[in-house]
C-alpha cells in the first residue's frame, strides 16, 4: 500500500455559510463563539472527510461521535440525504436547536463513561466516525475503543482521524515551545470553559494501531494529512510548497493521521 500525505484547503465560503446556521442553534455567547471559531478553522478538513467517505465507501447508516458543532452532519446529509445519521454529543443543550434545524438525531452520551446497555441500545452502524476525538480521551482508552468496536456493524468501518504526535508541527512544538504536546493548562481548562476536554495526548500511528488491535480492530487503510499553509502571499506559497514537497518524500511528517479500520474476524 502506497502511503500518501494529502492536503486540505481552508473553506471560507462553507464556513461563512454554516456560521449563519450555527447562530440559529440557540447557544449562549460563549458556545456560539467557540462553534464559530471551530467552523472557520476546520470547515475544509470536515469537507475533506465527507468527500473521502462518500467517494470511497458505501454505507446506509452512520454514527458520528462528538458531533458539536455538527458541521459533519450538515455536510454528509447534503451528500447522502437518505443516510440514517446519528450524532453523539456530551451535552446537546449547548446547541438546543441543532437537532431540529439539521434534522439529525442527536443523542446525549459520554462515550468514555457510558455502560454496555447504553451502547447496545444505539444499535450498530455501517460507518462510525471518530474524528479528532482520540486525543481528547482521558479516562480509560481501551474501554472506550472497545465500546466503539461494539457500534460497528460486522461489514462496517471505523473512520478515525487525529493529530500526528510525530508530525512536523509536533516536532516544532517540542523544539520551539519546549513541550511534549499541547499546553496542559489551556487544554484542561476547556472542561469548564466549553464543556469538553482539550487534547490530553497526541499519539503516533504505531500507538494508535496498537490500541485498535487490542480492541479487536484491524487497520485496513491509513494516510497522513496536512492543512495548506498558503494564505495568498508569495512567502506563504513558498512555505506551503516546501511543506508539500517534504511530506511527499516523508508522508509521516503530515500533521494529521487518518485510518479506516474494521472489526477483526473472530
Amino acid at each position: 500500500m502506497r502511503v500518501q500525505c494529502h492536503t486540505w484547503q481552508s473553506a471560507s465560503r462553507l464556513a461563512a455559510e454554516y456560521v449563519e446556521i450555527v447562530r440559529a442553534f440557540g447557544s449562549n455567547n460563549e458556545m456560539r463563539d467557540w462553534a464559530e471559531g471551530y467552523v472557520h478553522g476546520h470547515a475544509g478538513r470536515l469537507q475533506w472527510d465527507v468527500d473521502f467517505l462518500v467517494s470511497n465507501y458505501s454505507f446506509s447508516s452512520c454514527l458520528n461521535v462528538g458531533g458539536a458543532p455538527f458541521l459533519f452532519e450538515y455536510l454528509i446529509s447534503k451528500s447522502r440525504p437518505e443516510l440514517r445519521l446519528t450524532s453523539l454529543d456530551l451535552d446537546p443543550l449547548r446547541f438546543p436547536a441543532a437537532s431540529r434545524i439539521l434534522g439529525t438525531e442527536v443523542v446525549q452520551m459520554d462515550i468514555e463513561r457510558t455502560n454496555t446497555a447504553a451502547i447496545t441500545s444505539l444499535g450498530q452502524f455501517q460507518c462510525v466516525v471518530f474524528c479528532e476525538i482520540f486525543e481528547h480521551l482521558r479516562i480509560d482508552l481501551l474501554r472506550t475503543v472497545n465500546s466503539l468496536a461494539q457500534l460497528i456493524a460486522p461489514e462496517g468501518i471505523l473512520y478515525l482521524t487525529m493529530p500526528n504526535g510525530l508530525g512536523l508541527s509536533a516536532w516544532l512544538t517540542k523544539f520551539i515551545n519546549g513541550r511534549t504536546g499541547p499546553d496542559p493548562v489551556s487544554e484542561w481548562r476547556k472542561l469548564t470553559q466549553i464543556g469538553h476536554m482539550g487534547h490530553v495526548r497526541e499519539y503516533s500511528l504505531c500507538e494508535l494501531q496498537g490500541v485498535l488491535e487490542e480492541c479487536g480492530l484491524r487497520v485496513e487503510r491509513y494516510f497522513f494529512r496536512r492543512q495548506s499553509s498558503f494564505r495568498g502571499t508569495i512567502r506563504s506559497r513558498i512555505r506551503d510548497t516546501a511543506q508539500a514537497v517534504a511530506m511527499k518524500v516523508i508522508p509521516s511528517l503530515g500533521d494529521e493521521i487518518g485510518v479506516v479500520a474494521r472489526r477483526r474476524a473472530r
